[in-house]
């Protein structure tokens, strides 16, 4: 129940964010240690009952934004 409860709490605070470049903009608040742990446990849950295996959103956003700047021409030394 507590799992449950824990995964709906994370899905609205996801589901709070509607452009990619928001959550972009707010990636240290994404990324931050007790919200990584929160959303390890939520995925970890869903993979147990559902099978379903979901990245992290913090790797898909270091995916997002090394393929945005690629595209732009910007290296990581001028980051």
């Amino acid at each position: 129940m507590k799992i449950k409860m824990l995964l709906v709490g994370v899905l609205c605070l996801l589901a709070s964010c509607t452009t990619v470049e928001q959550v972009i903009e707010n990636k240290e608040v994404y990324c931050s240690g007790m919200y990584k742990g929160v959303r390890a446990v939520g995925r970890s849950a869903l993979s147990l009952t559902t099978g379903v295996i979901l990245p992290d959103v913090c790797d898909s956003i270091d995916e997002i934004v090394a393929e945005e700047n690629a595209d732009t021409g910007v290296t990581k030394s001028a980051e």
